[in-house]
Order: C-alpha cells, then sequence, then structure tokens
C-alpha cells in the first residue's frame, strides 16, 4: 500500500514540486498550505505516514517550529522532515531536538529529498514493530534463581544501580 504523506508549505509552487516528485515514486501525497489546514487534515482522516513540514509557514497561526511541537504532543509517532530555505544550523538542530526526524534545506535534490523521505519511513515502521515486539514478549525477567549467589548479585546490584556507576561481575565458581 502506497504511503500518504502531507506536505506543508506556504509555497503553492513547493507544494506541487514535492508532491509531483512524490507521486511519481508511488507515494500518496496531500497538500497544505498552513498549519489550520494541516491540523485540519490530521484530524479530518487517518495521520499521514509522514509529514513534510516547512519552517516558516507566512501567513499560518503556527509556524513550522510550533506545529512540529504541537505535532510531538499529538501524533508523537507521525515522522516529520522539516524544510527551509531560510534555515541555518541552529535551526536545523532545534528542529531535530524538538523531534523531526531530519532537516533539508531548499532548494534540495530530489534524490536526497526521496532518500529522507524513505529513511524516515523505514525508521518509523522499525519503532513501531520493536513497540509491537515489546508487547509480545513482556517485560524483561529479573536475576533467575534463589541461590545464595544471586541473592548476594542482586543485592550489589540494587545498591550500585542508583550511582550510574559500571560493575564488574565475576562469576567465581566458589560462589556455586
Amino acid at each position: 500500500m502506497p504511503h500518504d504523506i502531507l506536505i506543508v508549505d506556504d509555497e503553492q509552487d513547493i507544494r506541487l514540486l514535492v508532491a509531483g516528485i512524490l507521486e511519481d515514486e508511488g507515494y500518496q501525497p496531500r497538500v497544505a498550505g498552513d498549519s489550520a489546514a494541516a491540523l485540519a487534515m490530521l484530524e479530518a482522516s487517518p495521520p499521514p505516514a509522514l509529514m513534510i513540514l516547512d519552517i516558516w509557514l507566512q501567513g499560518s497561526d503556527l509556524d513550522g517550529m510550533e506545529l512540529l511541537k504541537l505535532l510531538r504532543r499529538k501524533h508523537p509517532d507521525l515522522p516529520v522532515i522539516m524544510i527551509s530555505g531560510h534555515g541555518n544550523i541552529e535551526t536545523a538542530v532545534s528542529a531535530i531536538k524538538l523531534g523531526a526526524y531530519d532537516f533539508i534545506e531548499k532548494p534540495f535534490k530530489s534524490d536526497r529529498l526521496l532518500l529522507q523521505v524513505t529513511r524516515a519511513l523505514e525508521a518509523a515502521e522499525l519503532r513501531r514493530e520493536n513497540t509491537e515486539l515489546k508487547l509480545r514478549v513482556g517485560p524483561a525477567p529479573g536475576l533467575i534463581g534463589d541461590s545464595s549467589a544471586v541473592s548476594i548479585l542482586q543485592a550489589a546490584v540494587t545498591k550500585v544501580a542508583p550511582t550510574g556507576s559500571r560493575i564488574m561481575i565475576n562469576l567465581n565458581r566458589r560462589l556455586f
């Protein structure tokens, strides 16, 4: 099934360009020109597999960074690739710290965009699978056994764990 990708940019030519690139690769792009339209699309239908979001969104209620913060709360698993023609390293770092998958400067090459889209979708799928597998397996068991050696080991680990220190466990046969 093709992935649904939401493109949010205030520049129509960028929206159409990105949508065309993605459509040529078999994706199903949707477009929004501002934050209100993007939020309406997110609420009215299932969330997209990925969002490509412009940082500045002129004339919008929220800029891209504010929208990203909101998305992290409402749709924490939605991968977001930020794009901007006015960005710098500080902006890129801020976007990644807020939870963006990556940051691409305009103008960009279609190959770079497609590579990041593929990687973001793969990473999201791996996180989803990892979560699903953890739920299937259940919590990791603690130390197994009721011998005095296991009890001593458990007490030592419990004592040292809050310190964040590293410990070395020497399994000397004399204890067993």
